[in-house]
């Protein structure tokens, strides 16, 4: 009898303590793009963890956090609310990442008049919206002004300015990432007069006589390139593509050095930061409850971030008024799923494939036979 009395007291007991843990809060995880410093992460962690204690914070380096995304995705270990370039919205939709706002913006903070066209349009995906703009900035030519006293304003300039820094033994192009190199080729194909995609979006465009035109063009001006990532900003150099927030970052990095940036023959592609939940979150309320606070609080990060808030009036810092233009004129990226692989993979491997020599059109008609597998045939709107 001794026995079960005893028993029964342990359990009574034990009761409690079950039921505290099974209402203990679940934390809510958080990747953030890194800033430029420190400082800036520490004040973002504060400000967070005075909204909520139960966020845990991560910052991932901006080179990394679509490569991160996608590999913590796969192994099911994805952050309940993420950091992310636009760009890869689309691919994460389609493969269910992506948790659909639609209806939880309908009665949110977050209101669509104040945010900018452009960058609202870039988190959509089949007239859904997937993510919260936070940040824009877009892609431009950059130029080492101790290299080249005036920027090449058109393709052939270019190449003329690239062929006579060859000469002198002063490399073109710094090392760039694959997306970059496509940025570029779209760049001069557009200024050819082609595309990537034919009117409707549905198909790809680049095999025709401008695009092999372009790729030609592209590999000229990259064949001097240089096998170092920050080439431009030492002097070895004098090109790259970069946004208006990855020159600041440059300038600080080489403070001697004179980094001028100059529209990209024409494309004004926008680059939209957003904020995004997880699909698998499990406390999606208060996942959606961290993006809106984020989502209001983009005044202040932006300046943190040293950054354009996606605000219906974008207010230029003082040294960067001509990009400013540009960023009012940009469009978001092509409205198709599969788009980030071809700007990651396809695209950058024609253009290394040509440079050794491949005929210009085989390695055309191959890129846009893998890529087209992974295209899916209609618009996000």
């Amino acid at each position: 009898m001794k026995k079960w009395i005893c028993l029964l007291l342990c359990l009574a007991c034990a009761l409690p303590f079950a039921g505290c843990s099974h209402e203990k809060p679940t934390e809510t995880r958080l990747w953030l793009i890194s800033p430029e410093n420190v400082a800036a992460e520490e004040e973002i962690t504060a400000m967070i963890g005075e909204y909520d204690g139960g966020v845990s914070v991560s910052f991932v380096p901006s080179d990394e956090i679509d490569a991160r995304l996608r590999a913590a995705a796969e192994r099911g270990d994805a952050p309940d609310v993420m950091m992310l370039y636009a760009d890869a919205i689309a691919d994460l939709a389609e493969e269910k990442q992506l948790l659909d706002l639609s209806v939880r913006l309908s009665v949110s903070k977050v209101k669509k008049d104040d945010l900018s066209e452009s960058a609202r349009r870039a988190c959509l995906y089949q007239g859904k919206p997937w993510a919260v703009p936070l940040f824009c900035d877009v892609y431009l030519l950059a130029s080492n002004r101790a290299l080249v006293a005036t920027a090449p304003q058109t393709t052939e300039q270019l190449k003329a300015v690239c062929a006579e820094l060859e000469k002198k033994g002063i490399q073109s192009f710094e090392k760039m990432n694959p997306e970059r190199k496509s940025l570029l080729y779209e760049a001069v194909l557009a200024e050819k007069g082609g595309a990537m995609l034919n009117a409707r979006k549905t198909k790809l465009e680049f095999t025709s006589e401008s695009g092999k035109a372009a790729m030609c063009d592209c590999v000229a001006v990259l064949e001097n390139a240089s096998d170092e990532k920050d080439a431009m900003g030492a002097g070895k150099a004098a090109f790259s593509v970069m946004t208006t927030l990855e020159r600041r970052g440059q300038a600080q990095k080489y403070p001697d050095a004179e980094i001028g940036l100059d529209p990209l023959f024409g494309l004004n592609r926008l680059q939209t930061t957003a904020l995004a939940v997880n699909a698998k979150a499990p406390d999606q309320k208060k996942a959606f409850a961290v993006l809106e606070f984020l989502q209001g609080k983009t005044e202040k990060l932006s300046s943190l971030y040293k950054t354009y808030p996606a605000s219906k009036e974008i207010k230029p810092l003082p040294s960067d008024e001509d990009a400013v233009v540009q960023l009012a004129q940009a469009r978001p990226a092509p409205d198709l799923c599969g788009y980030d692989t071809l700007l990651t993979t396809y695209l950058p491997a024609a253009i290394d494939k040509a440079g050794k020599g491949v005929e210009i059109g085989t390695v055309l008609d191959e890129a846009a036979q893998s890529a087209a597998q992974n295209i899916w045939k209609g618009k996000r709107e």
